[in-house]
């Protein structure tokens, strides 16, 4: 709207709208508000144990879910709360959730409409020819829609999407999207207005792109400084051909109960671990401990696994033991 900066922009409380009256607009057109996307339901509810209602649930042609929540003013507390809750709730959503809240959705302004026809148009638009084609992402995107943000919303929305945010076009983080809402009188007629405000349409490439080389960073540096821990102990002795480590049940009750022969292992002069498990070399408790997560069907993040494991004589993990040696080998090179 070209126009929309040289007459003035109301709120929508101050243009007498409703928060359902907008919402429903913009469901009712909502690829003319935001291209490629298309409506499935509003007030989605369909989750055990919540009558908490989502404004609109989309879906875009790549299977991305999106939760909009409106807002008729900036005093809208707790938005970005609400949204992450609903993203979190959603996160189990299945292709049939999808359909029958979209069919409940569409039958209100056509009663004569068959679940089949809406389930076939959903599936055209995704591009599949079958249910079974279909795999919903665990990470819902979120715009979250109000005439003004307060700064706590904004500083939230920042910190969220540069701490969570994707790290690559084929990796899924956190993405919210923050647009203002306005309202315009053009010769008579109300239009509304979206502008985006976060992340700023030029920068979120950049900000992916400076995301992921922070976690290259940091992956880098862990990697090191496992490689040192394991040095350390070596050089000092700790570490030798035939000693068995211990994991510390304590840093993994997410796979209780263990078997006696995961929590053991056994380090070879080749500076490989052995487990006695699956009877395998590994090159890193990193990678063993990822194989005992694998195994017990645990999603694993970065680590550092030198946390995890002790040496059977020693009551401090490997990583406790290795920062001592750095102590005192600072010591003496202070003193000589």
């Amino acid at each position: 709207m070209n126009q929309a900066s040289s007459v003035a922009r109301l709120s929508i409380k101050d243009a007498g709208y409703t928060e359902s009256e907008v919402r429903d607009l913009v469901a009712s057109n909502l690829g003319m508000f935001f291209p490629g996307l298309k409506t499935i339901s509003t007030e989605f509810s369909r989750w055990e144990d919540s009558a908490r209602r989502l404004d609109i649930l989309a879906v875009d042609a790549d299977l991305n879910l999106y939760v909009m929540e409106f807002k008729r003013d900036s005093d809208g507390a707790h938005a970005e709360l609400q949204a992450l809750r609903y993203a979190a709730m959603l996160s189990v959503c299945n292709f049939n959730d999808l359909v029958q809240a979209g069919y409940q959705y569409r039958q209100k302004a056509n009663p004569a409409l068959v679940v089949g026809e809406w389930e076939s148009e959903l599936l055209s638009f995704l591009g599949a020819s079958s249910p079974g084609d279909i795999e919903l992402p665990r990470i819902p995107k979120i715009y979250l829609i109000s005439s003004k943000f307060n700064k706590e919303i904004t500083t939230t929305v920042l910190w969220l999407n540069e701490m969570f945010g994707s790290i690559s076009q084929d990796l899924d983080g956190m993405d919210i999207t923050c647009f203002e809402v306005g309202v315009y009188d053009l010769n008579g007629q109300k239009a509304l207005h979206f502008d985006q405000i976060i992340p700023i349409p030029a920068a979120k490439d950049y900000q992916v792109r400076a995301r992921a080389k922070e976690i290259e960073s940091a992956k880098n540096q862990a990697k090191s400084k496992r490689a040192r821990t394991v040095s350390l102990l070596v050089s000092a002795g700790r570490l030798k051909d035939g000693v068995k480590i211990i994991l510390n049940e304590s840093k993994v009750t997410a796979l209780a109960p263990l078997e006696a022969s995961e929590m053991v292992a056994v380090f070879t002069a080749d500076n490989r671990f052995v487990w006695q498990n699956d009877g395998q070399s590994y090159d890193s408790l990193n990678a063993l401990t990822r194989a005992l997560y694998d195994k017990h069907g645990v999603a694993l993040g970065t680590i550092q696994a030198t946390q995890f494991w002790r040496i059977e004589s020693s009551a401090f993990t490997l990583a406790e033991e290795a920062d001592t040696l750095a102590l005192s080998l600072g010591k003496v090179d202070q003193g000589s």
